[in-house]
């Protein structure tokens, strides 16, 4: 362990001998990194990784430490990732960091800009099939078809939850509207009872208009 006094130590730096890095080497050192982390990370069917992590591990295999945030310099380092492998012909790797909730993001807007795509209406189901190309170059796993685009379980769940309760809400709005149907079917509107004209109360013959009964 480096002995150093409190507050010595650089914004970023060499974990083997505590030297400073300029942001620069550490970002083209953090990209090597990241891009051997995400190969790794293919290789296993399905697999990803979750941002936070991808920034520790691109710190503990480049030996490049830094104070600040990853929020700050990851996707900066996802961006050259996903450069240096639409530039080699490569599948898109960095399609495999994904948020604690397991969605991409905007930040994979970027794979697509480089290759030239619209930005699809469904972005997660995009990247899942991004992430299986990577799978069908790096993973030792594939199933014996080759398997298919699958979303993350997170995002799966929550699509499935969305899915159940719209067709609840379907369910509900149809036998309501059923329900009001049969009411309005079933409700009797009383026809009005015709008036009664007078009549005389010794012949009970219908009176004219001046009550006057000509026949008695």
């Amino acid at each position: 362990m480096i002995d150093v006094q409190q507050g010595s130590i650089p914004t970023t730096w060499r974990a083997a001998d505590g030297s400073a890095v300029t942001f620069t080497e550490a970002r083209s050192a953090w990209t090597r990194a990241a891009h051997e982390v995400l190969a790794d990370t293919a290789t296993r069917f399905n697999n990803f990784i979750v941002n936070t992590e991808l920034a520790e591990l691109v710190q503990e295999e480049s030996g490049i430490r830094t104070q600040v945030k990853w929020q700050h310099w990851l996707p900066v380092v996802l961006d050259r990732v996903a450069e240096h492998c639409h530039k080699n012909n490569e599948p898109p790797l960095s399609a495999l960091c994904v948020r604690r909730n397991q969605t991409v993001g905007t930040g994979y807007r970027y794979i697509l800009e480089l290759a030239g795509l619209p930005i699809p209406d469904d972005l997660e189901m995009h990247a899942a099939a991004a992430r299986w190309q990577c799978y069908q170059h790096y993973a030792t796993d594939l199933p014996a078809d080759g398997g298919l685009p699958t979303l993350p379980p997170k995002v799966a769940a929550v699509r499935q939850r969305t899915s159940q309760d719209l067709a609840t809400t379907e369910a509900a709005e149809a036998v309501e509207a059923k329900h009001t149907a049969t009411s309005r079917r079933s409700v009797t509107i009383p026809k009005p009872e015709p008036l009664r004209k007078p009549v005389c109360l010794n012949c009970h013959v219908e009176l004219p208009a001046n009550k006057i009964c000509y026949y008695c």
